[in-house]
C-alpha cells in the first residue's frame, strides 16, 4: 500500500523541480569585481576612441574648409553669367 504514496510523492517532487528550474536559470549571476573592472576598462577605452575619432573629424573638416587648390588659378571673365 505504500507504493502509490511513494510514486505520488516522487511525481510531486519532480513536478516542482521541473517548474522551478527555468526560474532559477533566468536570474543573472552577480558580477564579480574582475568583471566590473573589465567593463569599466572597456568603457574608458571606447570613450577615448570616440574622442579621438571626433577630434580627427573636426581636424579634417577644418582642413576641407581652408584648402582650395584651384581657388586662385581660375577667374571668371567679367561678362560671364556664371
Amino acid at each position: 500500500m505504500r507504493m502509490p504514496y511513494v510514486v505520488r510523492s516522487f511525481a510531486a517532487a519532480f513536478l516542482i523541480a521541473v517548474l522551478l528550474t527555468p526560474a532559477s536559470h533566468a536570474q543573472p549571476f552577480p558580477e564579480s569585481d574582475r568583471q566590473k573592472a573589465e567593463e569599466a576598462r572597456k568603457k574608458a577605452e571606447e570613450k577615448a576612441t570616440d574622442e579621438a575619432y571626433k577630434a580627427t573629424l573636426k581636424h579634417t573638416q577644418d582642413v576641407k574648409k581652408t584648402v582650395d587648390p584651384w581657388g586662385n588659378s581660375r577667374t571668371t571673365p567679367p561678362g560671364s553669367n556664371k
